[in-house]
């Protein structure tokens, strides 16, 4: 099997599930109009620069609809940061759900629904962000919250093994769990760590 690629992966596969994500917010009806309207309160752009090619994408959001463009809508409140390695193993993991990995990568736990509270939660957490799993087969992205530019090192740094990751990502590991057992290690600025988690955890 080929290996994915990005300018799909970006361009098409994440706007399309994006989208269809937004039109099944709206087709809950009444249970889901809160959330719908949070949904479609948004005006933003999510940028993924893949760094060893020099590539980047912009995923722009207008009234909660996204779409691909060349350039930014919006100063992007989140900019993804990964190598082509990194995006390969990231997206080969994700399969169907390219919004599960988006999810992932900012720092949101399972299929990332943005809704305008949830940037406003997110608008706290300003700075650079590096997650890395460890062992053989690991890899590490940074995440960078807020307009500002990159700097040069992450703020704070979390790391975690393999198989802390992928109990992780199943569900079968409780990330406060994780972290008092010593399965998440985090270095740097504690605050932004706790900051993100709160707004990982954030309703809706």
């Amino acid at each position: 099997m080929s290996p994915p690629d990005p300018d799909h992966f970006y361009n098409e596969q994440i706007p399309t599930q994006w989208n269809r994500m937004l039109d099944a917010q709206q087709e809950l009806g009444e249970a889901g109009r809160s959330v719908f309207e949070g949904m479609i309160a948004v005006d933003a752009t999510i940028r993924v620069d893949i760094v060893d090619e020099g590539n980047s994408y912009f995923m722009n959001i207008e009234a909660g609809r996204m779409r691909a463009g060349d350039e930014a809508a919006h100063a992007p409140f989140l900019t993804l940061i990964q190598s082509r390695a990194a995006f390969e193993r990231l997206a080969a993991e994700a399969g169907d759900s390219a919004m599960a990995l988006l999810g992932g990568l900012s720092g949101l736990a399972g299929e990332m629904k943005l809704t305008q509270q949830r940037i406003d939660n997110l608008s706290d957490v300003k700075g650079l962000l590096q997650f890395i799993v460890t062992g053989d087969d690991g890899f590490d992205l940074l995440t960078q919250f807020g307009t500002d530019p990159i700097p040069a090192e992450p703020a704070t740094t979390i790391s975690v093994d393999a198989d802390a990751y992928r109990d992780l990502r199943s569900g079968d590991l409780n990330p406060q769990d994780a972290f008092m057992n010593g399965r998440i290690k985090i270095e740097g600025d504690m605050q932004m760590a706790m900051q993100l988690a709160l707004a990982a955890i954030s309703p809706d």
